[in-house]
């Protein structure tokens, strides 16, 4: 009974005990392992990776659930259940939503790929309810906590998760894995940066706590809605509330940071992301339009700062808002650039531009999109991502009205799919809880289209944004 009991704390992340009883219990667990069935290959527990499994004698209870199936990776190791649970642990655990990406999985996350079919016309449907996703295909929840075991000598820690996954429907794990490769040396540089990440998840919880769900339906008509495996509506209300109180905490860690000393430029930089983040989910909400106008001006006026607080953090006044060598921001800045154009803000599109001197006349359609408001922008046949970017330039550099709208759509086509390393990817799958989704919207391609005065009902397509 004791081992099940620290067993239990252990797998819920109340502690983990000492190193003689973890040794114990792990030679306990040992003599327990059996073979499943049911994880063989295409059996209903296969997609759970694991390289044992074992049977305790007694069942373990977790917010009225129980269950006598342990299965256990490399660095860690689950409770199996029946049934989908996450929400449900979370709550009974104190556990926050990963709504970012940022919590190892096991097995990863890269290979989830969307589980939706897109129709003949652009359109997108989810699978039938009750169908199993394709293999490698689907959704993707998880809860977390994470406890630092760093003690000045070493770094380390340990994460709580409650995981649910299409990759095994109808089955929910909650155990703990550890990040990385065990402990890793002491130094002062990598300890500031956990404390940094271990302070946003803490500014991330505090914001969703504050933020109880909606009690009415949401008063507008969407642009685009997130398909969420259960069913139930995506709370928009909600939503825009947390990245709201989220951008405010935000802008008060970058000042507190600046009276104290600390790393500004962090603050500053994840101010900006949620301010793109405030401007797409008012868009995707069908928010009126005046209000997005507000929440883009407000999204670049953040850059601006983000870009400030680089330049004094680094001492180079030429330092960019967006390192166009990283996808992540090179793909934003697109989407961000793209927006201005789309609702006519030339004077948002310039203030990008002059935050982005450092790449004058490096990339091709960064290039090509801002020769829409200044024609001497110099030609580029060069970029610097070629998935899925490439026909996006191929359609701005051809003549042919037919061959742009191909060469588009395309570009509509794999611009999802080929994005999938981006913290955003799959976010109308992961809509579960607070930030996972603000709408995934292809800006930079509905101004393509206007400046170039293609068809847009040819191009329907769920990531292209309506007209504004």
């Amino acid at each position: 009974m004791m081992l099940l009991n620290t067993l239990l704390d252990e797998l819920t992340g109340r502690g983990s005990g000492t190193e003689a009883e973890q040794q114990e219990r792990y030679k306990w667990l040992q003599q327990l392992r059996c073979t499943n069935p049911q994880a063989a290959e295409g059996g209903p527990m296969a997609g759970i990776p694991g390289y044992y499994w074992s049977r305790l004698p007694q069942a373990l209870t977790v917010a009225g659930q129980q269950t006598d199936l342990l299965v256990g990776t490399m660095n860690a190791q689950y409770l199996v259940f029946a049934g989908r649970h996450a929400a449900a642990f979370g709550a009974e655990l104190g556990l926050q939503y990963d709504a970012n990406n940022h919590i190892d999985r096991p097995g990863g996350i890269d290979e989830l790929l969307d589980a939706y079919e897109e129709e003949a016309d652009g359109s997108w449907t989810t699978l039938p309810a009750g169908q199993p996703a394709p293999p490698l295909a689907g959704w993707d929840d998880v809860y977390f906590r994470v406890r630092d075991l760093s003690d000045g000598i070493t770094i380390q820690s340990v994460t709580t998760i409650a995981y649910e996954s299409s990759r095994f429907p109808g089955y929910t794990l909650l155990g703990t894995t550890l990040v990385g490769a065990g402990a890793i040396a002491h130094d002062d540089e990598t300890a500031q940066y956990m404390q940094q990440i271990f302070a946003d998840w803490a500014i991330q919880r505090d914001c969703a706590a504050s933020c109880p769900p909606s009690s009415t339906p949401w008063p507008c008509t969407p642009r685009q809605a997130p398909p969420l495996p259960s069913g139930t509506p995506f709370d928009f209300g909600r939503n825009l509330a947390y990245l709201d109180a989220l951008l405010t905490a935000y802008v008060r860690a970058q000042a507190r940071a600046q009276d104290d000393g600390g790393d500004s430029a962090n603050w500053a930089c994840a101010a900006a992301s949620v301010a793109y983040q405030v401007f797409s989910l008012r868009y995707t909400a069908g928010r009126p339009l005046p209000e997005v106008n507000s929440a883009l001006e407000a999204a670049v006026a953040a850059c601006e700062t983000a870009r400030a607080a680089l330049a004094a953090a680094y001492d180079d006044d030429a330092l960019p808002a967006f390192d166009f060598e990283q996808l992540t921001d090179y793909a934003r800045t697109l989407q961000l650039l793209g927006a201005t154009l789309l609702f006519g803000r030339h004077d948002l599109a310039a203030r990008l531009a002059a935050l982005q001197t450092a790449f004058d006349g490096e990339d091709g359609v960064y290039e090509a999109l801002l020769s829409a408001i200044d024609p001497q922008r110099p030609a580029v046949d060069e970029w610097y991502f070629a998935e899925p970017y490439s026909t996006l330039y191929d359609c701005l550099d051809e003549a042919d009205a037919a061959q742009q709208l191909e060469h588009l759509r395309q570009y509509l086509a794999s611009w999802h799919g080929a994005l999938v390393h981006e913290d955003w990817f799959n976010g109308h799958l992961r809509a579960q809880g607070l930030g996972g989704y603000y709408g995934l919207w292809a800006f930079e391609a509905a101004a393509v289209a206007m400046h170039l005065g293609l068809e847009r009902s040819a191009l329907a397509h769920w990531v292209m944004p309506p007209s504004p």
